[in-house]
């Protein structure tokens, strides 16, 4: 399957294309040679960086838009869940909008009413349920979407995103309702930044990259080859000098790190600090930190992150520092890489992420065979 975009570089460009005579007009491929077979009763997840060609891929399996060559083939009805409000109508209510995508997908009315209250339940939307989709957030739109692709008995079920909106207690009633669908016999395609979740749910993965696949097969291993990818190229390194600061277009950056004690100065079993100091375009943006340790074959020994210990959003000035303590640093010996992300509000989509090469070579006050020191206490049984 390919699929391609014209590419309007005059304003006349696009009356042409409205007259059909596009033979002047140049395209853009966004994706090439696409082709792979997805299962009743398995999930796929779809990985890539933005641009890569996710939606339109997932777009274009829910019959949103067609190929521009080859063919998809699906079982019916396909239920998607893409951008926010995709096949909703902002000036009707949750109730009416549930039964219009019901009618879109060729489901009775009669079926749909008979389903609203089990919908309604799911979406927790109480007495907003009679008002109209734009006064609801974005979180309510979600669970909304979500609730009503989820009780039309999809055969296949698409979704892009839509847990990066919810609550920890709303995804998993998301996620739970998708491993029922699994075990129904039903096919979904996840497409997601966050790989515990691909890797957790998914039993095969796709990995885009410029609108071909770079790899596919075993979630785990597509996972592992895109992390790679990304460690190489998607991190920019700490440079000394300069003033940094946040570029056009993005929400904050990674101004400053320092570690302390020195890297060569830092010893196995004793405290070390990391200083970050993070600028933002607007004050007030919500945001959340993590540090990585990794060694320099590459491999994550430790991930440290706000969002997933629980913290909330950073929301302070336009310039903030966070401290992250590691009392006992376990690690007892190499050469240890460091890297700092910023993520917004989710912890899902990637902020800015800056690269410390041999940030810290720990040394043991004596020699050990291990590479970590693990907290342990013995005692002998009498």
């Amino acid at each position: 399957m390919t699929r391609r975009y014209p590419l309007f570089l005059r304003r006349r460009d696009r009356l042409l294309a409205l007259l059909g005579r596009t033979r002047t007009i140049g395209t853009r491929t966004v994706l090439e040679d696409i082709s792979f077979d997805a299962y009743p009763g398995e999930a796929i997840g779809i990985v890539g960086e933005n641009g890569s060609g996710k939606t339109t891929l997932l777009r274009a399996v829910a019959g949103i838009s067609t190929p521009d060559a080859g063919t998809i083939r699906t079982d019916k009805p396909v239920a998607a869940i893409l951008e926010l409000g995709v096949g909703f109508h902002p000036e009707f209510t949750g109730r009416e909008n549930a039964q219009l995508y019901g009618a879109l997908l060729g489901v009775p009315e009669a079926a749909m009413t008979d389903r609203l209250e089990d919908i309604m339940a799911f979406a927790e939307l109480g007495e907003l349920v009679d008002q109209p989709l734009r006064t609801y957030s974005s979180g309510m739109s979600a669970r909304l979407a979500f609730a009503v692709a989820t009780n039309v008995d999809p055969k296949v079920l698409v979704v892009d995103e839509a847990l990066a909106v919810g609550d920890g207690a709303f995804q998993k009633k998301c996620v739970d309702r998708m491993v029922r669908f699994k075990e129904e016999g039903r096919t979904v395609l996840f497409c997601s930044h966050a790989m515990f979740l691909i890797a957790g749910f998914c039993e095969r993965a796709i990995w885009l990259h410029h609108g071909r696949i770079a790899e596919a097969g075993p979630a785990r291993s597509v996972i592992h080859a895109y992390e790679a990818h990304l460690r190489n190229r998607g991190k920019r390194r700490a440079e000394m000098g300069g003033t940094p600061g946040v570029a056009p277009g993005q929400l904050a950056s990674v101004v400053g790190v320092e570690v302390s004690p020195a890297a060569n100065a830092v010893v196995a079993g004793e405290d070390v600090t990391v200083r970050v100091r993070l600028r933002r375009a607007v004050a007030g943006t919500p945001l959340h930190v993590g540090v990585s340790l990794e060694h320099e074959e590459g491999t994550v020994l430790a991930v440290m992150a706000t969002h997933w210990d629980g913290l909330q959003p950073l929301t302070g000035p336009d310039e903030e520092e966070v401290v992250l303590r590691l009392p006992a640093f376990p690690f007892t010996r190499g050469q240890l890489d460091l890297t700092v992300y910023l993520t917004d509000e989710t912890g899902l989509q990637m902020v800015d992420m800056l690269l410390l090469p041999d940030a810290l070579r720990p040394e043991p006050h004596r020699w050990e065979p291990g590479i970590v020191r693990v907290r342990h206490a013995w005692e002998v049984a009498r």
